[in-house]
């Protein structure tokens, strides 16, 4: 897939995004908490492929919420361009 602009999932309270960066096979991931004054909670760049961004966003925003106590499960709907 060619990324362009980048991918965005909502997930449960969060939303999920993945940007490009400009280094190659690499990845911004943010979660954010809408809930929050302060909402991106989560940023880091990731060196991988797209699916393995996907999954590492999943995962920190699993983590994130046990955090909190809120344990429902979710599920991720990505949407790319």
């Amino acid at each position: 897939m060619d990324l362009q602009h980048g991918c965005r999932s909502e997930y449960g309270p969060l939303e999920l995004r993945i940007e490009t960066s400009s280094v190659e096979n690499s990845f911004i991931v943010y979660i954010e908490d809408n809930r929050l004054t302060k909402n991106v909670v989560y940023e880091q760049q990731a060196l991988s492929t797209l699916e393995s961004a996907k999954t590492h966003a999943v995962q920190q925003a699993d983590d994130y919420l046990r955090d909190l106590g809120e344990t429902d499960e979710h599920s991720a709907k990505w949407r790319c361009s």
